[in-house]
Protein backbone atom coordinates (compact mmCIF):
# COMPACT_ATOMS: atom_id res chain seq x y z
CA UNK A 1 0.00 0.00 0.00
CA UNK A 2 2.78 2.43 0.91
CA UNK A 3 4.59 1.57 -2.29
CA UNK A 4 1.46 2.29 -4.29
CA UNK A 5 1.04 5.69 -2.58
CA UNK A 6 4.64 6.59 -3.33
CA UNK A 7 4.08 5.66 -6.97
CA UNK A 8 0.97 7.82 -7.14
CA UNK A 9 2.79 10.76 -5.53
CA UNK A 10 5.72 10.41 -7.91
CA UNK A 11 3.38 10.32 -10.86
CA UNK A 12 1.58 13.42 -9.60
CA UNK A 13 4.84 15.30 -9.25
CA UNK A 14 5.86 14.25 -12.74
CA UNK A 15 2.56 15.41 -14.23
CA UNK A 16 2.82 18.72 -12.44
CA UNK A 17 6.33 19.27 -13.76
CA UNK A 18 5.01 18.87 -17.30
CA UNK A 19 2.73 21.90 -16.98
CA UNK A 20 4.18 25.11 -18.37
CA UNK A 21 3.92 28.44 -16.59
CA UNK A 22 1.15 29.50 -18.94
CA UNK A 23 -0.90 26.42 -18.15
CA UNK A 24 -0.39 26.99 -14.44
CA UNK A 25 -1.47 30.60 -14.84
CA UNK A 26 -4.61 29.46 -16.67
CA UNK A 27 -5.44 27.02 -13.86
CA UNK A 28 -4.93 29.82 -11.35
CA UNK A 29 -7.40 32.06 -13.16
CA UNK A 30 -9.91 29.23 -13.49
CA UNK A 31 -9.65 28.70 -9.75
CA UNK A 32 -10.35 32.39 -9.15
CA UNK A 33 -13.44 32.24 -11.35
CA UNK A 34 -14.59 28.97 -9.76
CA UNK A 35 -14.32 30.43 -6.28
CA UNK A 36 -16.13 33.56 -7.42
CA UNK A 37 -19.04 31.48 -8.71
CA UNK A 38 -19.29 29.59 -5.47
CA UNK A 39 -18.77 32.38 -2.98
CA UNK A 40 -20.05 35.56 -4.59
CA UNK A 41 -23.47 36.82 -5.66
CA UNK A 42 -24.33 39.28 -8.39
CA UNK A 43 -26.28 42.26 -7.08
CA UNK A 44 -29.27 43.10 -9.27
CA UNK A 45 -30.41 46.70 -8.85
CA UNK A 46 -33.96 47.82 -9.58
CA UNK A 47 -33.88 51.51 -10.49
CA UNK A 48 -37.25 53.26 -10.05
CA UNK A 49 -37.77 56.49 -11.96
CA UNK A 50 -41.49 56.75 -11.13
CA UNK A 51 -44.27 54.59 -9.71
CA UNK A 52 -44.14 51.11 -11.25
CA UNK A 53 -41.49 52.21 -13.79
CA UNK A 54 -38.20 50.51 -13.18
CA UNK A 55 -35.15 49.13 -14.95
CA UNK A 56 -33.50 46.03 -13.48
CA UNK A 57 -29.89 45.09 -14.04
CA UNK A 58 -26.34 45.60 -12.82
CA UNK A 59 -24.83 49.05 -12.25
CA UNK A 60 -21.59 49.11 -14.26
CA UNK A 61 -20.64 52.79 -14.11
CA UNK A 62 -21.51 55.97 -12.20
CA UNK A 63 -20.47 59.55 -12.83
CA UNK A 64 -21.69 62.92 -11.55
CA UNK A 65 -24.74 63.03 -13.80
CA UNK A 66 -25.84 59.48 -14.61
CA UNK A 67 -25.34 55.80 -13.99
CA UNK A 68 -24.95 53.03 -16.52
CA UNK A 69 -27.11 49.95 -16.05
CA UNK A 70 -26.58 46.65 -17.82
CA UNK A 71 -30.19 45.54 -18.00
CA UNK A 72 -31.36 41.95 -17.85
CA UNK A 73 -32.16 42.26 -21.57
CA UNK A 74 -28.46 42.83 -22.32
CA UNK A 75 -28.80 46.53 -23.12
CA UNK A 76 -26.60 49.19 -21.50
CA UNK A 77 -28.73 52.19 -20.54
CA UNK A 78 -27.75 55.60 -19.21
CA UNK A 79 -30.10 56.74 -16.43
CA UNK A 80 -29.87 60.33 -15.15
CA UNK A 81 -29.25 60.40 -11.41
CA UNK A 82 -31.87 63.08 -10.77
CA UNK A 83 -34.56 60.78 -12.29
CA UNK A 84 -34.01 58.07 -9.65
CA UNK A 85 -36.51 57.99 -6.81
CA UNK A 86 -35.87 54.53 -5.34
CA UNK A 87 -33.31 51.69 -5.57
CA UNK A 88 -33.83 48.07 -4.49
CA UNK A 89 -31.10 45.44 -4.57
CA UNK A 90 -31.48 41.67 -5.11
CA UNK A 91 -28.57 39.20 -4.74
CA UNK A 92 -28.50 36.27 -7.20
CA UNK A 93 -25.92 33.64 -8.07
CA UNK A 94 -25.52 34.56 -11.73
CA UNK A 95 -27.53 36.63 -14.15
CA UNK A 96 -29.47 35.42 -17.15
CA UNK A 97 -28.21 37.73 -19.87
CA UNK A 98 -27.60 36.00 -23.20
CA UNK A 99 -25.44 38.78 -24.60
CA UNK A 100 -24.60 42.47 -24.32
CA UNK A 101 -25.85 44.00 -27.54
CA UNK A 102 -24.25 47.47 -27.18
CA UNK A 103 -21.01 47.03 -25.19
CA UNK A 104 -19.50 50.05 -26.98
CA UNK A 105 -21.62 52.25 -24.68
CA UNK A 106 -19.37 51.39 -21.74
CA UNK A 107 -15.67 50.69 -21.21
CA UNK A 108 -14.50 47.20 -20.30
CA UNK A 109 -11.87 46.96 -17.56
CA UNK A 110 -9.04 44.43 -17.64
CA UNK A 111 -7.04 43.82 -14.46
CA UNK A 112 -3.67 42.09 -14.75
CA UNK A 113 -1.56 40.48 -12.05
CA UNK A 114 1.77 38.68 -11.75
CA UNK A 115 1.61 34.91 -11.37
CA UNK A 116 4.74 32.72 -11.51
CA UNK A 117 6.79 35.62 -12.93
CA UNK A 118 4.32 36.19 -15.76
CA UNK A 119 1.79 38.96 -16.27
CA UNK A 120 -1.65 37.41 -16.75
CA UNK A 121 -5.24 38.65 -16.94
CA UNK A 122 -6.90 38.30 -13.56
CA UNK A 123 -10.33 39.65 -14.40
CA UNK A 124 -12.09 41.30 -17.34
CA UNK A 125 -15.45 42.98 -17.20
CA UNK A 126 -17.19 45.83 -15.36
CA UNK A 127 -16.71 47.11 -11.81
CA UNK A 128 -19.90 46.65 -9.77
CA UNK A 129 -18.76 47.26 -6.18
CA UNK A 130 -15.89 48.92 -4.39
CA UNK A 131 -14.21 49.17 -1.01
CA UNK A 132 -10.86 50.52 0.15
CA UNK A 133 -9.10 47.15 -0.15
CA UNK A 134 -11.27 45.16 -2.60
CA UNK A 135 -13.04 45.65 -5.91
CA UNK A 136 -15.85 43.48 -7.32
CA UNK A 137 -16.32 42.88 -11.03
CA UNK A 138 -18.99 41.41 -13.25
CA UNK A 139 -16.90 39.26 -15.56
CA UNK A 140 -17.61 38.49 -19.18
CA UNK A 141 -18.73 35.03 -18.02
CA UNK A 142 -21.60 36.58 -16.07
CA UNK A 143 -20.23 35.94 -12.57
CA UNK A 144 -18.96 38.21 -9.82
CA UNK A 145 -15.29 38.19 -8.86
CA UNK A 146 -13.73 40.13 -5.99
CA UNK A 147 -10.04 41.02 -6.13
CA UNK A 148 -7.66 42.69 -3.68
CA UNK A 149 -6.30 46.03 -4.85
CA UNK A 150 -2.85 44.94 -3.66
CA UNK A 151 -2.85 42.27 -6.42
CA UNK A 152 -3.28 44.79 -9.25
CA UNK A 153 -0.23 44.91 -11.51
CA UNK A 154 -1.72 46.61 -14.54
CA UNK A 155 -5.07 47.98 -15.63
CA UNK A 156 -6.57 48.61 -19.05
CA UNK A 157 -9.80 50.55 -19.64
CA UNK A 158 -10.97 50.43 -23.24
CA UNK A 159 -14.15 50.35 -25.26
CA UNK A 160 -15.10 47.38 -27.38
CA UNK A 161 -17.23 46.83 -30.47
CA UNK A 162 -19.54 43.97 -31.37
CA UNK A 163 -21.55 41.77 -29.08
CA UNK A 164 -20.33 40.36 -25.78
CA UNK A 165 -21.68 36.85 -25.16
CA UNK A 166 -21.59 35.63 -21.58
CA UNK A 167 -20.01 32.22 -21.09
CA UNK A 168 -22.11 31.24 -18.10
CA UNK A 169 -25.90 31.22 -18.30
CA UNK A 170 -28.28 31.00 -15.36
CA UNK A 171 -31.12 28.57 -16.14
CA UNK A 172 -33.32 29.58 -13.22
CA UNK A 173 -36.15 32.05 -13.75
CA UNK A 174 -36.48 34.85 -11.22
CA UNK A 175 -39.20 37.25 -10.21
CA UNK A 176 -37.79 40.29 -8.48
CA UNK A 177 -40.53 41.19 -6.03
CA UNK A 178 -41.30 44.88 -5.73
CA UNK A 179 -40.46 46.50 -2.38
CA UNK A 180 -43.36 47.48 -0.13
CA UNK A 181 -44.00 51.01 -1.54
CA UNK A 182 -44.53 49.44 -4.98
CA UNK A 183 -46.36 46.25 -4.01
CA UNK A 184 -49.34 47.32 -6.09
CA UNK A 185 -47.25 47.23 -9.27
CA UNK A 186 -47.52 44.25 -11.61
CA UNK A 187 -44.84 41.57 -11.34
CA UNK A 188 -42.09 41.13 -13.89
CA UNK A 189 -40.85 37.71 -15.00
CA UNK A 190 -37.24 37.43 -16.11
CA UNK A 191 -37.21 35.22 -19.17
CA UNK A 192 -39.76 33.49 -21.39
CA UNK A 193 -42.70 31.45 -20.13
CA UNK A 194 -41.60 27.92 -19.28
CA UNK A 195 -43.90 25.59 -17.38
CA UNK A 196 -41.05 23.14 -16.75
CA UNK A 197 -38.93 25.81 -15.09
CA UNK A 198 -40.81 27.47 -12.22
CA UNK A 199 -40.27 31.08 -11.22
CA UNK A 200 -38.18 31.77 -8.11
CA UNK A 201 -39.19 34.84 -6.16
CA UNK A 202 -36.33 37.06 -4.97
CA UNK A 203 -37.07 39.66 -2.33
CA UNK A 204 -35.03 42.87 -1.99
CA UNK A 205 -32.37 42.79 0.71
CA UNK A 206 -31.16 46.38 0.52
CA UNK A 207 -33.34 49.44 -0.02
CA UNK A 208 -32.51 53.06 -0.76
CA UNK A 209 -35.81 54.88 -0.34
CA UNK A 210 -34.56 58.46 0.12
CA UNK A 211 -32.68 60.83 -2.21
CA UNK A 212 -29.90 61.38 0.35
CA UNK A 213 -29.27 57.63 0.71
CA UNK A 214 -29.35 57.18 -3.06
CA UNK A 215 -26.83 59.98 -3.54
CA UNK A 216 -24.52 58.60 -0.86
CA UNK A 217 -24.50 55.13 -2.42
CA UNK A 218 -23.98 56.39 -5.97
CA UNK A 219 -21.19 58.69 -4.78
CA UNK A 220 -19.54 55.68 -3.14
CA UNK A 221 -19.65 53.73 -6.41
CA UNK A 222 -18.45 56.79 -8.33
CA UNK A 223 -15.43 56.94 -6.04
CA UNK A 224 -14.55 53.39 -7.07
CA UNK A 225 -14.85 54.14 -10.79
CA UNK A 226 -12.80 57.31 -10.35
CA UNK A 227 -10.15 55.31 -8.52
CA UNK A 228 -9.85 52.84 -11.40
CA UNK A 229 -9.56 55.65 -13.90
CA UNK A 230 -6.92 57.24 -11.68
CA UNK A 231 -5.03 53.94 -11.68
CA UNK A 232 -5.17 53.91 -15.48
CA UNK A 233 -4.04 57.54 -15.76
CA UNK A 234 -1.18 57.26 -13.26
CA UNK A 235 0.25 53.88 -14.23
CA UNK A 236 2.54 55.44 -16.83
CA UNK A 237 4.35 57.26 -14.01
CA UNK A 238 5.10 54.07 -12.03
CA UNK A 239 7.60 51.38 -13.04
CA UNK A 240 5.70 48.96 -10.79
CA UNK A 241 2.34 49.51 -9.04
CA UNK A 242 3.85 49.68 -5.56
CA UNK A 243 7.42 50.78 -4.94
CA UNK A 244 6.93 50.68 -1.17
CA UNK A 245 4.73 48.44 0.93
CA UNK A 246 2.76 48.89 4.14
CA UNK A 247 5.48 47.44 6.33
CA UNK A 248 7.63 48.55 9.25
CA UNK A 249 10.89 47.01 10.45
CA UNK A 250 12.86 47.59 13.64
CA UNK A 251 16.43 46.34 13.30
CA UNK A 252 19.98 46.66 14.60
CA UNK A 253 23.14 46.55 12.49
CA UNK A 254 26.52 45.22 13.60
CA UNK A 255 29.33 46.37 11.27
CA UNK A 256 33.04 45.72 10.82
CA UNK A 257 35.70 47.56 8.84
CA UNK A 258 33.93 50.93 8.76
CA UNK A 259 35.68 53.85 7.12
CA UNK A 260 32.91 56.34 6.35
CA UNK A 261 29.80 55.43 8.31
CA UNK A 262 31.42 55.89 11.72
CA UNK A 263 34.37 57.43 13.51
CA UNK A 264 35.88 57.29 16.97
CA UNK A 265 33.20 59.63 18.29
CA UNK A 266 30.18 58.26 16.40
CA UNK A 267 29.07 54.70 15.77
CA UNK A 268 26.91 52.95 13.20
CA UNK A 269 26.59 49.65 15.07
CA UNK A 270 23.96 48.56 17.59
CA UNK A 271 21.83 51.64 16.96
CA UNK A 272 18.16 50.74 16.36
CA UNK A 273 16.87 51.60 12.90
CA UNK A 274 13.17 51.97 12.10
CA UNK A 275 12.17 51.65 8.45
CA UNK A 276 8.52 52.52 7.91
CA UNK A 277 6.99 52.10 4.45
CA UNK A 278 3.47 53.26 3.57
CA UNK A 279 1.39 53.13 0.41
CA UNK A 280 -2.10 54.21 -0.57
CA UNK A 281 -2.35 51.27 -2.96
CA UNK A 282 -1.31 50.69 -6.57
CA UNK A 283 -0.23 53.77 -8.49
CA UNK A 284 -0.88 56.00 -5.47
CA UNK A 285 1.07 58.05 -2.95
CA UNK A 286 3.93 56.04 -1.42
CA UNK A 287 6.70 56.86 1.03
CA UNK A 288 9.45 55.47 3.25
CA UNK A 289 10.86 56.95 6.46
CA UNK A 290 14.14 55.72 7.99
CA UNK A 291 15.56 56.71 11.36
CA UNK A 292 18.69 55.16 12.85
CA UNK A 293 21.70 53.41 11.41
CA UNK A 294 20.93 51.83 8.04
CA UNK A 295 22.50 51.45 4.56
CA UNK A 296 22.04 54.29 2.06
CA UNK A 297 21.91 52.90 -1.48
CA UNK A 298 22.03 56.37 -3.02
CA UNK A 299 25.05 57.54 -0.98
CA UNK A 300 28.71 58.06 -1.85
CA UNK A 301 29.63 55.06 0.31
CA UNK A 302 28.17 51.62 0.96
CA UNK A 303 28.29 51.47 4.76
CA UNK A 304 25.31 51.91 7.12
CA UNK A 305 25.20 55.41 8.56
CA UNK A 306 23.16 57.25 11.16
CA UNK A 307 20.36 59.08 9.38
CA UNK A 308 16.89 60.49 9.22
CA UNK A 309 15.73 59.83 5.67
CA UNK A 310 12.39 60.40 3.95
CA UNK A 311 11.38 59.62 0.37
CA UNK A 312 7.98 59.96 -1.26
CA UNK A 313 6.49 59.33 -4.66
CA UNK A 314 3.21 60.68 -6.00
CA UNK A 315 2.22 60.47 -9.64
CA UNK A 316 5.09 61.69 -11.83
CA UNK A 317 7.25 63.27 -9.08
CA UNK A 318 9.41 62.00 -6.25
CA UNK A 319 11.28 63.76 -3.47
CA UNK A 320 13.83 62.75 -0.83
CA UNK A 321 15.64 64.33 2.08
CA UNK A 322 18.43 63.02 4.32
CA UNK A 323 19.89 64.46 7.51
CA UNK A 324 22.72 62.88 9.50
CA UNK A 325 21.07 63.39 12.87
CA UNK A 326 24.20 62.47 14.83
CA UNK A 327 25.75 65.75 13.62
CA UNK A 328 23.07 67.58 15.59
CA UNK A 329 22.88 65.30 18.61
CA UNK A 330 26.66 65.22 19.08
CA UNK A 331 27.44 68.76 18.04
CA UNK A 332 29.37 69.90 15.00
CA UNK A 333 32.85 69.87 16.58
CA UNK A 334 32.58 66.43 18.14
CA UNK A 335 31.10 65.03 14.92
CA UNK A 336 34.01 66.12 12.73
CA UNK A 337 36.78 63.80 11.61
CA UNK A 338 40.00 63.88 13.62
CA UNK A 339 43.51 62.97 12.51
CA UNK A 340 43.29 59.81 14.65
CA UNK A 341 40.37 58.55 12.55
CA UNK A 342 42.50 58.47 9.40
CA UNK A 343 45.57 56.52 8.39
CA UNK A 344 48.88 58.30 7.86
CA UNK A 345 47.95 59.04 4.24
CA UNK A 346 44.20 58.83 3.84
CA UNK A 347 40.92 60.57 3.01
CA UNK A 348 37.34 60.11 4.29
CA UNK A 349 34.02 61.56 3.22
CA UNK A 350 30.35 61.11 4.06
CA UNK A 351 27.07 62.89 3.35
CA UNK A 352 25.61 65.06 6.09
CA UNK A 353 22.64 66.57 4.26
CA UNK A 354 20.82 65.67 1.09
CA UNK A 355 17.70 66.97 -0.64
CA UNK A 356 16.69 65.90 -4.12
CA UNK A 357 13.73 65.46 -6.42
CA UNK A 358 12.89 64.21 -9.85
CA UNK A 359 10.41 62.85 -12.33
CA UNK A 360 9.20 59.41 -13.32
CA UNK A 361 7.76 58.16 -16.59
CA UNK A 362 7.26 54.51 -17.40
CA UNK A 363 10.22 52.46 -16.26
CA UNK A 364 12.59 55.43 -16.14
CA UNK A 365 13.23 58.02 -13.45
CA UNK A 366 15.63 60.95 -13.20
CA UNK A 367 16.75 62.64 -10.00
CA UNK A 368 18.68 65.86 -9.38
CA UNK A 369 20.02 67.23 -6.11
CA UNK A 370 18.55 70.42 -4.74
CA UNK A 371 21.00 70.67 -1.83
CA UNK A 372 23.71 68.14 -1.01
CA UNK A 373 26.62 68.58 1.40
CA UNK A 374 29.57 66.25 1.86
CA UNK A 375 31.92 66.42 4.83
CA UNK A 376 35.47 65.28 4.09
CA UNK A 377 38.92 65.05 5.67
CA UNK A 378 42.43 64.45 4.29
CA UNK A 379 45.57 63.49 6.19
CA UNK A 380 49.13 63.76 4.89
CA UNK A 381 51.47 62.53 7.59
CA UNK A 382 51.23 65.18 10.33
CA UNK A 383 49.18 67.55 8.16
CA UNK A 384 45.41 67.35 8.48
CA UNK A 385 42.60 69.14 6.66
CA UNK A 386 38.80 68.95 6.86
CA UNK A 387 35.90 70.89 5.40
CA UNK A 388 32.40 70.73 3.89
CA UNK A 389 31.66 70.94 0.18
CA UNK A 390 28.56 71.18 -1.99
CA UNK A 391 27.92 68.11 -4.14
CA UNK A 392 26.28 68.39 -7.55
CA UNK A 393 24.61 65.06 -8.07
CA UNK A 394 21.98 63.28 -10.13
CA UNK A 395 20.79 59.82 -11.04
CA UNK A 396 18.91 57.89 -13.68
CA UNK A 397 17.22 54.55 -13.10
CA UNK A 398 15.35 51.83 -14.95
CA UNK A 399 12.89 49.72 -12.98
CA UNK A 400 10.67 46.81 -13.98
CA UNK A 401 9.26 43.73 -12.28
CA UNK A 402 12.51 41.77 -12.75
CA UNK A 403 15.19 44.24 -11.65
CA UNK A 404 16.07 47.83 -10.91
CA UNK A 405 19.22 49.42 -12.30
CA UNK A 406 20.32 52.83 -11.07
CA UNK A 407 23.28 55.05 -11.92
CA UNK A 408 24.22 57.83 -9.48
CA UNK A 409 26.91 60.40 -10.12
CA UNK A 410 28.18 63.56 -8.47
CA UNK A 411 31.03 66.04 -8.46
CA UNK A 412 32.20 68.78 -6.13
CA UNK A 413 34.98 71.29 -5.72
CA UNK A 414 36.07 73.29 -2.72
CA UNK A 415 38.36 76.31 -2.44
CA UNK A 416 39.29 78.90 0.12
CA UNK A 417 36.47 81.47 0.29
CA UNK A 418 37.38 85.03 -0.75
CA UNK A 419 37.48 87.79 1.90
CA UNK A 420 34.32 89.69 2.69
CA UNK A 421 34.24 93.30 1.55
CA UNK A 422 33.48 95.75 4.32
CA UNK A 423 30.39 97.80 3.43
CA UNK A 424 30.67 101.55 3.65
CA UNK A 425 27.93 101.68 6.27
CA UNK A 426 29.41 98.90 8.44
CA UNK A 427 30.23 100.15 11.92
CA UNK A 428 30.79 98.81 15.38
CA UNK A 429 30.30 95.05 15.92
CA UNK A 430 29.49 94.34 12.26
CA UNK A 431 32.74 95.84 11.02
CA UNK A 432 34.74 94.12 13.79
CA UNK A 433 33.24 90.76 12.91
CA UNK A 434 34.09 91.12 9.22
CA UNK A 435 37.66 92.14 10.01
CA UNK A 436 38.12 89.21 12.41
CA UNK A 437 36.66 86.79 9.86
CA UNK A 438 38.96 88.03 7.08
CA UNK A 439 41.99 87.74 9.35
CA UNK A 440 41.01 84.18 10.24
CA UNK A 441 40.58 83.25 6.59
CA UNK A 442 43.87 84.92 5.67
CA UNK A 443 45.69 82.56 8.03
CA UNK A 444 44.32 79.55 6.11
CA UNK A 445 46.52 78.46 3.19
CA UNK A 446 44.98 78.41 -0.28
CA UNK A 447 43.67 74.99 -1.26
CA UNK A 448 41.78 73.25 -4.06
CA UNK A 449 39.65 70.11 -3.72
CA UNK A 450 38.04 68.15 -6.55
CA UNK A 451 35.79 65.18 -5.81
CA UNK A 452 33.89 62.85 -8.13
CA UNK A 453 31.83 59.73 -7.53
CA UNK A 454 29.61 57.38 -9.50
CA UNK A 455 27.59 54.50 -8.13
CA UNK A 456 25.80 51.73 -9.98
CA UNK A 457 23.12 49.69 -8.17
CA UNK A 458 21.45 46.55 -9.47
CA UNK A 459 18.57 45.08 -7.47
CA UNK A 460 17.05 41.73 -8.51
CA UNK A 461 13.44 40.67 -7.84
CA UNK A 462 13.46 37.24 -9.49
CA UNK A 463 14.89 35.16 -6.65
CA UNK A 464 11.75 34.92 -4.55
CA UNK A 465 12.05 36.44 -1.09
CA UNK A 466 15.82 36.76 -1.46
CA UNK A 467 16.33 40.12 -3.20
CA UNK A 468 20.05 40.76 -3.65
CA UNK A 469 21.46 44.19 -4.46
CA UNK A 470 24.87 44.78 -6.03
CA UNK A 471 26.66 48.13 -5.80
CA UNK A 472 29.74 49.36 -7.62
CA UNK A 473 31.17 52.67 -6.36
CA UNK A 474 34.00 54.61 -7.97
CA UNK A 475 35.42 57.74 -6.30
CA UNK A 476 38.26 60.17 -6.92
CA UNK A 477 39.70 62.82 -4.62
CA UNK A 478 42.26 65.42 -5.77
CA UNK A 479 43.61 67.88 -3.21
CA UNK A 480 46.28 70.56 -3.28
CA UNK A 481 47.21 72.95 -0.46
CA UNK A 482 49.66 75.82 -0.58
CA UNK A 483 52.09 76.67 2.19
CA UNK A 484 51.01 78.87 5.07
CA UNK A 485 52.51 82.18 6.23
CA UNK A 486 55.40 80.33 7.80
CA UNK A 487 56.17 78.48 4.57
CA UNK A 488 54.86 75.17 5.92
CA UNK A 489 51.90 72.85 5.37
CA UNK A 490 52.10 72.44 1.60
CA UNK A 491 51.16 69.00 0.20
CA UNK A 492 49.45 67.22 -2.68
CA UNK A 493 47.11 64.25 -2.34
CA UNK A 494 45.24 62.11 -4.86
CA UNK A 495 43.20 58.95 -4.41
CA UNK A 496 41.14 56.54 -6.51
CA UNK A 497 38.87 53.93 -5.00
CA UNK A 498 36.66 51.15 -6.36
CA UNK A 499 34.16 49.40 -4.09
CA UNK A 500 32.20 46.23 -4.80
CA UNK A 501 29.41 45.38 -2.37
CA UNK A 502 26.55 42.89 -2.16
CA UNK A 503 23.48 43.27 0.07
CA UNK A 504 21.16 40.40 0.96
CA UNK A 505 17.99 40.17 3.02
CA UNK A 506 15.74 37.22 3.79
CA UNK A 507 12.61 36.92 5.96
CA UNK A 508 13.05 34.01 8.36
CA UNK A 509 9.33 34.15 9.09
CA UNK A 510 6.54 36.71 9.16
CA UNK A 511 8.09 38.54 12.08
CA UNK A 512 11.87 38.29 11.59
CA UNK A 513 14.12 39.61 8.82
CA UNK A 514 17.85 38.97 8.52
CA UNK A 515 20.02 41.22 6.35
CA UNK A 516 23.69 41.68 5.68
CA UNK A 517 26.29 43.04 3.33
CA UNK A 518 29.86 42.32 2.25
CA UNK A 519 32.09 44.77 0.43
CA UNK A 520 35.66 45.25 -0.68
CA UNK A 521 37.12 48.71 -1.26
CA UNK A 522 40.34 48.93 -3.28
CA UNK A 523 42.12 52.26 -3.01
CA UNK A 524 45.18 53.73 -4.67
CA UNK A 525 46.81 56.85 -3.20
CA UNK A 526 49.43 59.29 -4.46
CA UNK A 527 50.91 62.07 -2.38
CA UNK A 528 53.87 64.37 -1.88
CA UNK A 529 54.84 67.87 -0.74
CA UNK A 530 55.36 69.46 -4.15
CA UNK A 531 54.89 66.48 -6.49
CA UNK A 532 53.01 63.17 -6.37
CA UNK A 533 56.22 61.21 -5.89
CA UNK A 534 54.93 58.62 -3.41
CA UNK A 535 52.16 56.04 -3.78
CA UNK A 536 50.46 53.23 -1.91
CA UNK A 537 47.49 50.94 -2.38
CA UNK A 538 45.19 49.28 0.13
CA UNK A 539 42.22 46.93 0.23
CA UNK A 540 39.53 47.32 2.88
CA UNK A 541 37.13 44.41 3.45
CA UNK A 542 33.92 45.35 5.24
CA UNK A 543 30.71 43.69 6.32
CA UNK A 544 27.61 43.99 8.42
CA UNK A 545 24.74 41.92 9.75
CA UNK A 546 21.26 43.02 10.79
CA UNK A 547 18.34 41.39 12.55
CA UNK A 548 14.99 43.14 12.31
CA UNK A 549 11.43 42.66 13.50
CA UNK A 550 8.64 42.95 10.93
CA UNK A 551 5.40 44.74 11.74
Amino acid sequence: MMKRLKTINSASLLLWSLFSKRVAAALFLLLVVFNAQRLEAVNISAIYSSACVRESGVIINVDENALQLLTLNGVIRNIPRFDIIYIASYPVGTIRIPEVVNPEESDIITIKTVFQDEIVDMVKGWMIDYSEDQISFLTLSGTQTTIDTQDIWDIEIASTSGKVVFDAMETKRYEFVHPYPFMHCSSEINGLEDTDNPVHKIYPQHLLPEPLLIKKELDRLKEGYDQLRKFDDNKRFYPVPQIFSNETTLGIWANLGNRYGSSRNRSNSFIPAIVSETTDGPFGYQSVFVTGSSPMFYSIHEEPQMQAYFKMKASYVHFSILVDISRFTMGSEKYKWSAEDLETYDNRENEIFHMAGGFDYGNFAVDVSIVDFVYYAIRYDSEFFRDDMYLNRGSISYHNRLFKAELNYGFADDTKPPPISIPDDATGPDEAWIIAYNEEQEAIPDFQTNFFFTRFNLELFTLGELKPTYSLIFKTMDFEREENNQGLGQFLYKSRSLTNSVYLSYPLNRELLISGYLSLEMMEKEYGETELDEASSHSYPKGGLSLALLF
